[in-house]
């Protein structure tokens, strides 16, 4: 990985979120090397020079290099440049996001996507997790929205709580309560509609599908859930049944290997979109169960959201500047008593700017904090952004893309209608 050219190279940098995470590492303080690359080399060039508040200097340090998932010889290729490739192309499972993670595992680079796939992301897991592990490859889906939020106050709650017990306190389960303004990005509608080819992705059920080991948790259906960390009722999304696998993904990697930051044998992973009430929340949900229905079943509604918000498109900057994220997570211990809260915040659409962030950030800290990883992040395979070093991720989200993570003991906190949540957070 040494010998890259490149610290990062953005495959699928032409297209709308591509394109976000391209100006991001073009303008990034630490001025990365960087290549894009892509099918259509005069698409390739109208992105470098769409770049916004870029030095001349700083663009002509930008390479472009054609690669294709129909060209296996020129993935090998961009996989052996880079420390580490950030693939924009979806839906994954479709587009041969498998094909490039395999030739990074052979390569023993870093790979990182932003997939929402249970079943693209399990591919990865079970073919390439050995062989990764083998080269020293690094290979994390699901680094955006889906599931960053998530998996990191997932972790950093449960580790407030060991700070207090000591690391050998269980978590019995965490609560998470999120609540965004944003907007749904044709890519992630293209992949939901292409999950309908594999049911059980968009069913709330396999809680363990990522996870190295088998649990305890039994996942039932809800309409509704109270969140005390915002005094209201949550409803189920479409994200659930995703975050739920990849956190215990973490869940299960830790507990394999035995770490200290590891959740406990028993530990659930709970959620839910805040609403404004409790009857909002049961009509939330039912849309997005009516929705997972008429995708399994219906293939022309499939069409119709495909054409309602193609993909490749997007909200204009000034709309993506008006949304926000604010995902809170609840973790108890098994004491029964202790309990702990991390905030994760953002300013900014959450599914397009913020996620441009999310994924260029946990690319930067494989390619340019490989020696400040986690055990598991130095050794390699199929992880998590929980899983492979969370704390210089946390670190380098701070400094660098304007998200705020805060976790704090709340064990004392009055819980009867909202916490008294430190002023800090």
């Amino acid at each position: 990985m040494s010998s890259a050219k490149y610290d990062v190279v953005v495959y699928g940098a032409t297209g709308f979120t591509g394109k976000l995470v391209a100006q991001y590492l073009a303008t990034h303080p630490q001025q990365p090397k960087v290549a894009f690359a892509g099918r259509n080399a005069s698409k390739l060039q109208d992105v470098k020079r769409e770049l916004v508040d870029v030095s001349k200097d700083r663009i002509e340090s930008i390479d472009l290099m054609e690669a294709s998932a129909s060209d296996k010889a020129s993935l090998q290729r961009m996989a052996r440049s880079a420390k580490v490739v950030i693939n924009m192309v979806g839906p994954y499972a479709l587009l041969g996001a498998f094909d490039v993670a395999k030739a990074v595992a052979e390569a023993g680079t870093g790979y990182v996507d932003l997939t929402g796939e249970t079943d693209a992301f399990a591919h990865m897991a079970r073919e390439l997790h050995g062989q990764a592990k083998q080269t020293g490859a690094v290979i994390i889906p699901s680094a955006g929205f889906d599931c960053v939020p998530f998996d990191l106050g997932t972790y950093f709650a449960a580790q407030e709580i060991k700070k207090k017990l000591g690391p050998d306190a269980e978590i019995d389960h965490v609560l998470v309560g999120y609540l965004v303004k944003g907007s749904v990005s044709g890519g992630t509608l293209a992949s939901a509609v292409n999950m309908a080819n594999e049911p059980e992705v968009l069913k709330y059920t396999q809680p363990y599908w990522l996870s190295p080991v088998q649990g305890t948790q039994k996942l039932q259906k809800y309409f509704t859930r109270y969140l005390p960390q915002f005094g209201k009722y949550g409803s189920y999304t479409l994200f659930t049944p995703h975050n739920t696998r990849v956190v215990n993904r973490t869940w299960g990697l830790m507990e394999d290997a035995r770490m200290s930051s590891r959740y406990g044998a028993t530990f659930r992973y709970l959620e839910g979109f805040v609403a404004p009430n409790r009857v909002a929340a049961i009509v939330v949900s039912t849309v997005m169960r009516t929705v997972a229905w008429l995708l399994l079943h219906v293939s022309l509604f499939g069409v119709f959201l495909n054409k309602m918000v193609p993909q490749g498109t997007g909200g204009s900057m000034e709309k993506q500047l008006q949304g926000f994220g604010n995902v809170r997570t609840l973790a108890y211990a098994r004491d029964g008593t202790t309990k702990a809260l991390s905030v994760f915040r953002v300013k900014g659409d959450p599914g397009y700017l913020k996620t441009a962030t999310f994924i260029a950030e946990a690319a930067l800290t494989i390619a340019l904090e490989k020696d400040r990883l986690s055990p598991l992040g130095k050794q390699g395979g199929v992880l998590t952004t929980a899983s492979f070093g969370a704390e210089v991720y946390r670190e380098r989200l701070t400094k660098y893309a304007g998200v705020t993570i805060e976790s704090a003991d709340v064990t004392n906190a009055d819980a009867s209608r909202t916490l008294a949540l430190p002023a800090k957070l």
